[in-house]
């Protein structure tokens, strides 16, 4: 009876110990095929992540794939605007704060199942090879349609519109912050440079004060310097310089009628605009929540993009 009694229990836990699929949860990114045949619900954020992760995006060149995230930012009849970015803790402020920077842009066309890559040329996109398995029985335009987030009306009236330092890319290559020795591989050599001490601005980007920090001038162009840091003042879109916004290329050929479908609202007709001697300028805010006190001012001549400049009152 003691043996018996000894193995009734046993056989229970063994029963009761046998393996179980644990089924994937809902609110956790996805990674495969495998493990999307294993949801009946799924999030467009699921879906949308398996299929980036599971390419040869640009950004997987520089960042882990399970550092970048993805999600829609535009979408059209057709195609899917797809921005990949990632989380960093960033103290160039002083105190640290958790910021998204933008690694790169992606068009989804959805009746051809291509998977397009514009970060660095948006007039000539890189196709991508991705797990096509991913996406059997699925449409992502359908399933991500619904979730696409309108803008967030602004506390500025009248010129309400958003561009987000972290969107831009000069050149197709680098944000607003780089090295000296990136600005030598996108810029080239400076054609000239200045103390900043002696132009005596009223703001300065890095706030040092530092007696060898300079102004170096590219092509029309302005740059601040602050020992091999680097940061965009005033950018002149001359001599082929271009910025991307959002995967979308701007250069000295965009006209006003282009960045009104960007920024309809700072872009309300040229009797809304401020008029600057022979320039047309549009503000821009540079941030989101609006505790910004500066703008971004985006000149016109000839009814074309001209030059563009961080403004921050003295």
């Amino acid at each position: 009876m003691r043996r018996i009694f000894i193995l009734i229990p046993f056989i229970f836990l063994s029963c009761s110990g046998a393996p179980n699929k644990k089924p994937v949860q809902n609110d956790q990114p996805i990674t495969s095929s495998e493990e999307i045949a294993t949801i009946k619900d799924y999030s467009c954020t699921e879906l949308l992540t398996a299929l980036v992760r599971s390419s040869n995006a640009l950004a997987f060149e520089s960042f882990n794939k399970s550092e970048v995230q993805a999600r829609i930012i535009a979408t059209e009849t057709d195609k899917l605007t797809i921005e990949l970015y990632k989380s960093d803790i960033s103290d160039r402020t002083g105190s640290e704060r958790e910021m998204e920077n933008t690694v790169g842009w992606l068009e989804f066309f959805s009746k051809r199942n291509k998977l397009m890559d514009i970060t660095h040329d948006p007039d000539n996109p890189k196709e991508l090879k991705y797990d096509k398995s991913i996406l059997e029985g699925y449409n992502l335009l359908e399933s991500c349609n619904a979730v696409t987030t309108p803008t967030r009306p602004s506390q500025h009236s009248g010129w309400s519109d958003v561009m987000l330092e972290k969107d831009i890319r000069f050149n197709g290559k680098v944000g607003r912050y780089f090295t000296l020795t990136e600005f030598k591989d996108n810029f080239g050599k400076p054609d000239s440079v200045k103390w900043l001490k002696d132009e005596a601005p009223c703001f300065t980007i890095f706030d040092t004060e530092a007696p060898d920090d300079t102004y170096i001038y590219k092509d029309g162009s302005r740059f601040e310097t602050s020992k091999d840091s680097v940061a965009v003042d005033e950018f002149w879109f001359k001599n082929g310089n271009f910025i991307t916004y959002k995967g979308v290329k701007i250069d000295a050929s965009t006209t006003m009628d282009e960045i009104q479908r960007l920024f309809p609202t700072a872009v309300k007709g040229r009797l809304g605009l401020d008029k600057e001697g022979t320039l047309w300028v549009i503000k821009l805010r540079e941030d989101d929540t609006g505790m910004s006190d500066g703008h971004i001012k985006l000149f016109f001549k000839n009814d074309m993009v001209y030059f563009m400049h961080w403004w921050f009152p003295c």
